[in-house]
């Protein structure tokens, strides 16, 4: 039976997104569900096929311009003649809206007030022509939806003379509460709203239908329906706010809403002289999860931990990286501590999608007081001796060995025993943790003690920094390279406006001398994680020469000022303690520093050599996608980061059909592509009552002193070289990769962290005040604020020019 062209809304349910696009399905479906949605028809898919189907290219212009044809125009007006003819409202709805983690809004048109056959069909025609707009195109392209998925149907519907209109949101999109109705609302049409026309009358309810929050909004402007047709705008007037029974009205139809779909909900909606009508619901996107409450313990180790991971982790990065970095963190809590850990308990996970970050709440066990007796037994154990460890050696002899291999040589068996071999290398890295961790922190914290005693606890951050670590000489190697460009005149001027790609194709090209550097740099370096040890997918500096070559961008533009001797300083200043010296405990004090300052080494080393395993494991993995996609078993080489890990090891090659991983892989894409734009935890449940007085962010400090300067927010590597000297460095996180920025930072400000995460460690070894774990720093700060930030109060206030 042949798709109808036109189609009264009461006829097409959910399940009917190829007909009627996501929009007219769900409008379906709540007249179904009882709800009050203006009456209306479809003018479906078919009908767009059938218009575009005699077209020799598909774009918006000839979309626009196109015939319609007399069978569709035909349906349209019998549709439009039993609405009566009076004013409708037309909306696009594409087969795309409303997929998971895809809202589409705004991405295609609509009009209001259309009046006439002849206006009706033009509105259709530009509604079809917006699929194809360059914003639509874009968006798709983002969301890696192919041109060929999708279709638009139109929905038209009887205009509704709306006296408040708006959005509600059934969970709250900032903290993921799902006991919060938020409401939107203002007078006249809701486009005003939605197209962010005004600032609304915005209010919170809960579950028990009390509003526990309402403010007025502006009344920039009112939209209104025009009696023949069309809309009119007003200024805005003195109309009373909504009571507080409209809104727990409201609240209680948006709760029905989704509780029918199963899912919080984003919905339109509008006030009449009838009650309530739905304009239209879809899912929310980008919502984070439902908070959860925390000990004290898990909020300073959340931060750690959740730096680790700027983004959700692919099914493959988590399946292979859990049998890898999971099992070496396990290791490590029970090897010191006998307590258990399991990595599904931190990032538990449906179907390989991980769904939230829970922090780790330490269990002990019965093994615990035997391994902490262990562990307090060895405190005395010279942390500085992890590199003569035999362990050490094997260590790098197995990573060697994985590092040799040409994974296009190796066959399938052979491919997917990559990662059980680099796991196997990562346990001999998790035993000289063991090992040596505890007495290195053991020495911090009997220098801590002493200096409590002493009085000159400001002293510790420095003291810490006497030994150089691998990060140190990386920069150090960084620099030397900046600087030899820097002294070609010719080259410099050609590199002042590269970025990372573009700077090393210069230098690969035509600066021999220099590219010998870069490599050698890479021999040493290259394995170096470019986001973070938890995220494979990501290319290492090896792998992408360019990641690191913005780094020498960054330090292009200015020679940097050389790094103040801060730990010869402080040491000076210890050991010139009038106690130190009068019990003669100079020699104690010296060899207590070096000892603490060894163990920052030991960590940020033995950290670095972990990441050997990882480019050899990635290879592997991208490699087996290669042959998957050469097979015809999935569609494209990336759709095998959408698998597990268990499913490659079950295959006995490429070819092998008992396992349908294309299915798997489409699945998990839609189900990743839900949250994929939503936090893994809702910052207000980690960093909860941060704001303070005057503070427009907040935090924890994280290194002490005041600096004022312009924000800069910097996301990824990519945008390394948008960082001027002076600026505030905003940022989600940091890495390793990030340390050059903190030679140009006056300040820095970080989403996530806490004071042992690395960009507090960097900030404390660059002398720079840090706020640490804000939650929405980048979100809240802008590029150009003038801000002061406070790194012995953790608040970054507004500065005057």
């Amino acid at each position: 039976m042949d798709s109808p062209l036109c189609t009264p809304l009461t006829d097409v349910r959910r399940t009917d997104l190829a007909l009627a696009g996501g929009k007219g399905a769900n409008l379906g479906e709540l007249i179904a569900a009882g709800f009050d949605v203006p009456a209306g028809f479809v003018v479906t898919t078919a009908a767009y096929r059938a218009a575009i189907a005699p077209l020799d290219e598909v774009d918006a212009h000839a979309v626009a311009a196109a015939a319609v044809p007399a069978a569709v125009d035909t349906a349209l007006r019998a549709a439009y003649a039993e609405l009566d003819g009076g004013p409708v409202a037309v909306r696009s709805s594409a087969t795309a809206e409303d997929l998971p983690g895809a809202a589409f809004a705004g991405q295609q048109d609509t009009f209001l007030g259309i009046v006439g056959d002849e206006a009706l069909r033009d509105a259709v025609r530009r509604c079809w022509a917006s699929l194809w707009t360059d914003r639509a195109i874009a968006y798709r392209e983002r969301l890696r939806i192919p041109p060929e998925s999708v279709a638009i149907a139109v929905v038209v519907q009887r205009m509704v003379p709306a006296d408040y209109a708006g959005v509600m949101l059934t969970a709250d999109p900032v903290t993921g509460a799902r006991d919060r109705v938020v409401i939107d609302a203002s007078p006249g049409l809701g486009e005003a709203v939605v197209s962010g026309l005004v600032t609304p009358d915005h209010a919170v309810v809960d579950e028990a239908d009390r509003v526990v929050a309402h403010t007025r909004g502006r009344r920039e402007t009112v939209i209104r329906a025009a009696a023949n047709g069309g809309t009119r705008t007003e200024s805005g007037g003195d109309e009373p706010a909504l009571t507080d029974g409209d809104l727990a009205g409201l609240a209680r139809v948006g709760r029905r809403i989704a509780a029918h779909f199963g899912t919080p909900q984003d919905i339109e909606w509008a006030i009449t002289e009838r009650g309530i009508a739905i304009l239209q619901a879809r899912p929310m996107t980008a919502l984070p999860p439902a908070p959860i409450a925390l000990s004290r313990l898990q909020r300073f180790i959340g931060p750690v931990l959740l730096e680790l991971l700027p983004r959700r982790p692919y099914p493959l990065e988590f399946t292979t990286w859990s049998l890898m970095i999971g099992a070496h963190v396990q290791g490590m809590v029970d090897g010191i501590a006998g307590l258990r850990l399991h990595f599904a308990d931190i990032m538990p996970a449906h179907d390989a999608i991980v769904q939230e970050f829970v922090p780790y709440q330490p269990h002990p066990t019965g093994r615990t007081p035997r391994r902490v007796l262990r562990t307090i037994a060895h405190l005395g154990r010279d942390p500085r001796r992890w590199r003569t460890d035999t362990r050490y050696a094997q260590f790098r002899a197995a990573t060697a060995v994985l590092a040799a291999q040409n994974p296009r040589e190796l066959s399938w068996s052979e491919l997917v025993s990559v990662p059980p071999q680099a796991a196997a290398a990562t346990d001999l890295m998790t035993a000289l943790r063991i090992a040596y961790l505890p007495p290195a922190a053991a020495a911090m914290v009997r220098l801590r003690l002493i200096l409590v005693a002493l009085g000159r606890t400001d002293l510790f951050a420095d003291l810490l920094l006497g030994h150089r670590t691998v990060t140190q000489r990386a920069n150090d190697e960084l620099a030397a390279i900046a600087a030899a460009i820097r002294a070609d005149a010719d080259l410099a001027g050609r590199a002042a406006e590269c970025d990372g790609d573009e700077l090393w194709a210069l230098v690969r090209d035509g600066a021999p001398r220099i590219r010998a550097q870069v490599e050698a740099f890479l021999d040493e370096f290259g394995h170096r994680e470019t986001t973070s040890i938890l995220l494979g997918k990501d290319p290492t500096w090896g792998d992408e020469p360019g990641t690191m070559m913005a780094l020498v961008a960054v330090l292009l533009g200015d020679e940097p000022d050389p790094r103040p001797a801060r730990f010869e300083t402080a040491l000076a200043t210890l050991l010139a303690h009038p106690v130190v010296r009068a019990l003669r405990l100079q020699p104690t004090a010296r060899r207590l520093a070096d000892r603490a300052s060894t163990g920052v080494l030991v960590r940020e080393d033995s950290h670095f050599e972990l990441t050997r395993t990882m480019p050899p494991v990635r290879h592997a993995l991208i490699e087996a996608g290669r042959r998957l996609a050469e097979a015809g078993a999935i569609d494209d080489p990336e759709d095998a980061w959408f698998l597990t890990y268990g499913e490659l090891r079950s295959m006995t090659g490429p070819d092998d059909t008992r396992v349908d991983v294309r299915a798997a892989a489409l699945r998990r894409r839609a189900a990743y592509a839900e949250r994929a734009s939503a936090p893994l935890i809702a910052p207000s449940t980690l960093y909860p009552n941060r704001r303070a007085g005057d503070a427009v962010v907040a935090g924890t400090p994280g290194g002490g002193g005041r600096a004022q300067g312009p924000v800069r927010v910097i996301h990824d590597v990519t945008e390394f070289a948008r960082l001027q000297p002076g600026e505030v460095l905003v940022c989600p996180a940091t890495n390793p990769s990030w340390t050059p920025l903190f030679a140009r930072a006056a300040a820095v400000v970080v989403d996530n962290g806490g004071v042992a995460s690395h960009a507090a460690i960097v900030a404390r070894e660059y002398g720079l005040p840090a706020v640490m774990g804000t939650g929405d720093g980048t979100r809240v700060l802008t590029d150009g604020d003038l801000v002061r930030v406070d790194g012995d109060l953790g608040t970054v206030t507004a500065a005057d020019e």
